[in-house]
């Protein structure tokens, strides 16, 4: 049976965009199942707009104000009793037409995952794009590009920027939206979310633009620095505090924290990482003397088993500065990759040796040669040796003259054993 999908609008005072949202649902290549809506008091025209949508099959609920979190958590719940996925529309945003088709078949492709989400483009207020320079658009870009750099994991790209941007590039199971509803921040109820789902891999990206992100006046996202940068450092405290348990007991779930910690001293977003350890701060001076010597007594992991950064503490050579900030222990771990892979290379070289010297030394196959019929044997296909390696084997397995001649050899045993018998 068909997965069942949902798409989902919170609506408040959007009257003047809600009817293109709800027109590129109706757009997909792929239908949803359902289109829920809920108007969160607007005190503009949104609910005379919705209504005339009905005919068109969505599902509208109007009521008093209760804040975009609240919302989007009952919308989530209407949807989950019979759609597997949910996909989370605002009512200024619109999805390009293959949204749901192609985050349906990331999701297919990903049956682990359980949080999927897409590139996006930014539009302004008359929906006209925005170039990626323009000062209000540069931001996403920018924090798309971080996704770029070599042998960056999903936890540090959330741990340095919230990429996803937005609760309108959220595609979800359900269950796992209903696991984790959004919280009441003002700002930051997607970044929470979507950094959980980081932190427990559960993200799949997909790079394709399927979505247009509205920027105009009326976001909540413009408004002074102070109050978003009290909230990301209250939002980091609260993700500390919900996954505390799982970092000390699941090590995987540890070094991704690990990594999304250390990226978030390099936030674009709005975390300032001093004043975060200001708040850790204050938060120690609550504790006594013995409930922190209890707290680092009960630290357990593989980490206790040597010292911190052993390896970076004596690779001092007496002469070049060790580098801080881990810029250093970044040039190892590049280094230990790049001898790794070196291993393999030679490896893999002297097995495409050792099979063309038996190759020469093959009477039947000097003559495929001299008759041209091995030319993919002596190929230099492939990036690297391993790719050669392959594409050797790959051309002896399909050669028909190979086939042959072990056939011969073949026959050629069996006779010899024949006559000795």
């Amino acid at each position: 049976m068909p997965a069942r999908v949902a798409v989902v609008i919170p609506c408040y005072n959007h009257s003047r965009f809600v009817g293109g949202a709800i027109e590129s649902v109706l757009a997909q290549t792929r239908k949803p199942d359902r289109i829920l809506v809920i108007d969160d008091g607007s005190t503009d025209n949104s609910v005379e707009v919705l209504k005339a949508y009905e005919s068109k099959g969505i599902e509208l609920w109007t009521r008093e104000n209760r804040g975009a979190h609240n919302t989007i958590n009952e919308l989530v719940d209407r949807a989950a009793t019979d759609c597997e996925y949910v996909s989370i529309l605002n009512s200024d945003d619109r999805y390009l037409p293959q949204r749901i088709e192609l985050c349906l078949e990331l999701a297919t492709q990903n049956p682990v995952k359980c949080v999927f989400c897409t590139g996006l483009r930014v539009i302004d207020a008359e929906g006209a794009v925005m170039p990626e320079d323009a000062p209000r658009a540069r931001w996403f870009h920018g924090a798309w590009s971080l996704g770029k750099q070599q042998g960056i994991t999903m936890a540090e790209w959330f741990g340095q920027a919230n990429f996803v941007a937005t609760t309108t590039n959220v595609f979800a199971r359900a269950t796992y939206l209903q696991q984790y509803p959004f919280r009441p921040y003002r700002f930051n109820h997607d970044y929470f979310f979507l950094a959980t789902a980081a932190l427990e891999n559960q993200i799949a990206v997909r790079q394709e633009v399927l979505l247009e992100y509205r920027v105009h006046g009326s976001n909540t996202i413009a408004t002074k620095p102070a109050p978003l940068i009290k909230e990301m450092v209250r939002m980091q405290l609260d993700l500390y505090k919900e996954h505390t348990e799982a970092f000390m007991t699941q090590p995987e779930m540890r070094k991704r924290f690990y990594q999304f910690a250390r990226a978030s001293w390099d936030n674009i977003s709005s975390f300032h990482a001093g004043l975060f350890q200001l708040a850790l701060a204050r938060l120690a001076t609550l504790a006594s003397e013995q409930e922190l010597e209890a707290i680092a007594a009960s630290l357990e992991g593989p980490e206790l088993d040597e010292f911190p950064n052993k390896i970076l503490a004596g690779s001092y050579d007496g002469k070049t500065p060790l580098v801080s900030g881990g810029v250093l222990n970044d040039r190892l771990e590049t280094l230990r990759a790049e001898h790794d892979q070196c291993k393999k290379d030679r490896e893999a070289l002297d097995q495409l040796a050792r099979a063309r010297q038996k190759v020469l030394s093959s009477k039947w196959l000097r003559l495929g040669l001299l008759l041209g019929q091995l030319g993919a044997l002596t190929g230099n296909e492939g990036k690297r040796p391993a790719d050669k390696w392959q594409n050797f084997k790959d051309a002896c397995a399909a050669s028909k003259w190979v086939k042959i001649g072990a056939t011969l050899r073949s026959k050629s045993a069996r006779t010899l054993r024949d006559a000795k018998d």
